[in-house]
């Protein structure tokens, strides 16, 4: 069974490295090998879930999971980590990112400090309180406590509508790092000269 575990610890670990960010480093370079950041496969690093509060005359056109909870609809769109992406326009220090099909419905990742994280807008910081396991869980019945954290809340601009999300971490870009690193080589083999 630990065997097991190592195994799978090990794929996992070889399969996440397989990511990195994307920095704008790495950009510069893409550009310099007149690589087209449209034909990149991107990825999120971190999961972005987008809420709205609905109109009842809404319910119907909303393109999320829709909740009714205290007499509220409440409209749910989850884009998990490591969801891939496709670069839908690119700017001088922003790349527009869709995660799926449909217009307006990219997200803006802008440069910052040289990687490309979400550029959310009106943000604040809040104290959130979560229930963590304690690191003791190993010796028998998990033991929990209260974890408060600071959370990012902010609104964003997706498929025409105003959304809010709470970000623990801001989301980051990341790419398949052989996507860059391809070298390309023209190779033509001589057929040699005959003599007459």
């Amino acid at each position: 069974m630990k065997k097991q575990v190592g195994l799978l610890l090990i794929i996992v670990i070889l399969f996440s490295s397989c990511r990195v960010l994307f920095t704008e480093q790495l950009r510069q370079k893409a550009e310099k090998q007149k690589i087209d950041l449209t034909k990149i496969q991107f990825y999120n690093s971190d999961k972005i879930v987008l809420t709205r509060t609905l109109a009842s005359s809404e319910v119907s056109l909303a393109s999320g999971k829709v909740t009714f909870q205290n007499g509220i609809y409440t409209e749910i769109i989850k884009i998990k980590k490591n969801t891939r992406g496709k670069c839908d326009m690119v700017g001088s220090n922003i790349l527009n990112i869709s995660f799926e099909v449909g217009n307006n419905r990219s997200l803006v990742f802008e440069n910052n400090f040289n990687n490309y994280q979400l550029k959310p807008s009106n943000c604040k910081i809040v104290k959130r309180t979560s229930i963590a396991l304690n690191v003791e869980r190993a010796k028998g019945e998990p033991i929990t406590k209260d974890v408060v954290k600071d959370v990012n809340e902010c609104t964003l601009n997706y498929d025409g509508k105003v959304y809010q999300t709470e970000l623990p971490i801001m989301p980051k870009l990341l790419i398949k790092k052989r996507q860059i690193n391809k070298n390309k080589t023209s190779v033509r083999t001589a057929k040699g000269v005959k003599v007459n």
